[in-house]
């Protein structure tokens, strides 16, 4: 190391400028090769051995070792009182004088110009003032070197002040221990990322699939259906039973009949009451599915066996029977066809119900032969009108032909909404084309409201056995929102 020429800080010996004022420095004396420290420090080879040489020599003279140097305790650094600060006086402001008034047309005399303003002094670096410390370090003892642009004042740098008294060095410290070196962490090659897998198309035939898997299409229209059956048969339930000679009700029967006359009454107003009380619950479509498929079932079977236990049971009342059935099976087979297009138990259901409406046609009853085939015959042999009749009584059958076009392949409903709600009015259709035919509406009207207005409602009438239309409804829809959750 050597000191700079002129601020006389530490600098290296290569060192040709100083990096703390800029001044140039004296270039460094020529080294030898054998004398010349390396980039670590250390010497060269042939110092290397002189000094062993040297080490030799003294363990073979034994010189006494010498005493061990006791460094001296350290005087007790105190620091000097601090100087008491004065400021500097403030300079009396001056106020200009005002420029003297000259008149128009008046030209002045040229007087004596002004003495040019010193040039100012160049500072050494190391002393010269900074944005922040009013001044540098001591001066130093060599010549001043030549102005630098870095050792000029600042715009901002305040005049330069009284340098104050050096304090004195404090006592060295120790050199820092030795920080430990870390432990090289062991690399470990880093996971590869998960490829990712790209999404499959979307095909044609998904969304072929999903239309036919509805998820509960019959949640809003089963309260409805709920509401508008449960409605009607209240409504039939008041309307009068007969005008003549006594205005007579449903209510009065109840009141006054003997025995089972009660109950198709109590059905009619019981099923309405409760289809529209449990229709405005709310619940999810499962169970109340399967409480419109009780009330409807109940409707249609009760006075069903009521009406079989009362005579012998013979060959008329299991065909009797096994229609029913088919109506039973029938109805909600179509809605399940229409919704859930690709499926094959609503086939099923629909074929096995119209096979039990065609046997009843079918298979012989008894000495009348076979009854389709006596239908055909009234429908030849009739006259005029009386061919309606057998027309209608071979609707049914011919219904349940159609029905079977259930097997036609999706997508599509193969007409199955259509042919569910042909089922479910049929008796009203029965009915009000028999009293057309007939042409005594009116009378009937006005002797029977309800045998000619709304039996085809509630079912069981006495000339034209049908089967009701509101237990058909919610039985249908019923038992269709039920099976349905299975084919989700």
């Amino acid at each position: 190391m050597k000191k700079c020429a002129s601020c006389t800080k530490d600098l290296p010996d290569a060192a040709l400028h100083c990096v703390f004022c800029g001044a140039k420095q004296a270039p460094a004396p020529a080294v030898p090769g054998s004398a010349a420290k390396t980039v670590m420090g250390h010497a060269s080879n042939e110092m290397i051995e002189a000094l062993k040489a040297q080490a030799a020599a003294a363990q073979r003279q034994q010189a006494p070792a010498p005493a061990p140097y006791t460094p001296p305790a350290p005087a007790p650094y105190t620091p000097p009182a601090p100087a008491p600060y004065t400021p500097p006086a403030p300079a009396p402001y001056t106020p200009p004088a005002p420029a003297p008034y000259t008149p128009a047309g008046f030209t002045p005399t040229p007087g004596p110009a002004p003495a040019a303003r010193p040039a100012p002094v160049p500072t050494a670096g190391s002393v010269a003032p900074t944005m922040f410390v009013p001044g540098g370090g001591p001066p130093s003892a060599g010549p001043s070197p030549a102005p630098h642009p870095g050792n000029l004042p600042t715009m901002m740098a305040p005049s330069p002040m009284a340098a104050p008294a050096p304090m004195p060095s404090p006592a060295p410290l120790a050199p820092p221990a030795p920080m430990p070196m870390p432990m090289p962490m062991p690399m470990s090659a880093p996971a590869p990322a998960p490829i990712p897998s790209a999404a499959p198309p979307y095909l044609a035939s998904r969304t072929a699939a999903r239309a036919g898997r509805p998820i509960e299409p019959w949640k809003d229209s089963l309260r409805l259906m709920m509401f508008i059956w449960g409605g009607a048969l209240i409504a039939a339930f008041m309307v009068p039973v007969a005008t003549k000679p006594d205005l007579a009700f449903w209510f009065q029967v109840i009141i006054d009949g003997e025995g089972t006359q009660k109950l198709p009454p109590l059905l009619m107003a019981a099923v309405g009451l409760l289809s529209i009380v449990l229709a405005a619950i709310p619940t999810s479509p499962s169970p109340r599915g399967l409480i419109a498929a009780l009330l409807g079932l109940s409707g249609i079977l009760i006075p069903e066996l009521l009406m079989l236990s009362k005579g012998d049971f013979g060959f008329g009342q299991i065909m009797q029977l096994i229609s029913l059935l088919g109506y039973l099976m029938i109805v909600p087979g179509l809605l399940l066809r229409s919704e859930y297009q690709d499926s094959i138990m609503p086939r099923i259901m629909v074929t096995l119900g119209a096979l039990c409406v065609l046997a009843s046609y079918l298979i012989p009853a008894g000495e009348g032969g076979i009854p389709i085939v006596g239908l055909f015959e009234m429908l030849i042999d009739a006259p005029g009108k009386a061919k309606i009749g057998a027309i209608l009584f071979l609707g049914p059958a011919v219904l349940a032909l159609l029905s079977l076009l259930v097997w036609m392949p999706a997508p599509g409903s193969a007409g199955s909404k259509v042919f569910a709600w042909l089922w479910i009015l049929w008796g009203a259709i029965l009915l009000y084309t028999a009293l057309l035919v007939e042409g005594n509406i009116g009378r009937v009207v006005e002797l029977s409201p309800y045998t000619a207005l709304v039996s085809w409602v509630a079912g069981g009438g006495a000339e034209l056995p049908i089967h009701g239309a509101a237990y058909l409804a919610l039985s249908g829809w019923g038992l269709a929102t039920v099976l349905g959750k299975k084919l989700e």
